[in-house]
């Protein structure tokens, strides 16, 4: 089963940019514990975070 596509945004870059290569990671906020989808930027190398959801 592949991974769902996701839009991430380079700010780097000032870029977007779409892919399923992707890793979900928990990272404990002011919030709780939520959920982050981490992807390389094609443009510029770097890890590029996208909030997914709270931790259920």
């Amino acid at each position: 089963m592949s991974k769902q596509k996701l839009r991430f945004y380079d700010i780097k870059a000032k870029k977007s940019f779409e892919t399923d290569q992707y890793e979900v990671v928990t990272k404990e906020t002011a919030r709780g514990p939520m959920m982050f989808a981490v992807a390389k930027s094609p443009y510029t190398g770097i890890k590029v975070y996208r909030l997914v959801g709270k931790k259920k």
